[in-house]
């Protein structure tokens, strides 16, 4: 005779991975606080990072705001997506900010994406 046991994960719905826009909620305030407790308090969506404006100051919040994460929910979060950051030289500032605020905030450096600005289109009636 054969036991068959039913697979324990056989009904585990995959987590999808999330990012919170900052440029939305604010890097601090109870905004991001509800929007982190949401996230993690859910069985489907799974934090990766965040998603901020692609200047020192949005940087350093987000990467102090990963720090928090790591202390509070034991989550490293490994992706910071940074808005209309389509020109060179701003990558290279984005790139000495990121350096700077990893080593302050004693964070592992983040995988980075630059997005350019948004393609906008309208639509006429003929």
């Amino acid at each position: 005779m054969t036991l068959h046991l039913p697979h324990l994960f056989a009904h585990e719905q995959s987590r999808q991975n999330t990012l919170l826009d900052l440029s939305v909620l604010g890097a601090t305030g109870p905004g991001i606080e509800d929007a982190l407790r949401a996230v993690t308090e859910q069985p489907q969506p799974r934090l990766v990072g965040f998603r901020c404006a692609a200047d020192s100051e949005a940087i350093d919040d987000a990467i102090a705001l990963m720090e928090q994460v790591r202390r509070d929910y034991g989550v490293i979060l490994t992706e910071l997506v940074l808005a209309d950051a389509d020109r060179v030289d701003l990558r290279e500032a984005v790139d000495e900010a990121l350096d700077e605020a990893c080593a302050r905030n004693r964070f592992p450096r983040p995988s980075v994406v630059f997005t350019g600005r948004p393609a906008v289109s309208a639509l006429t009636k003929s």
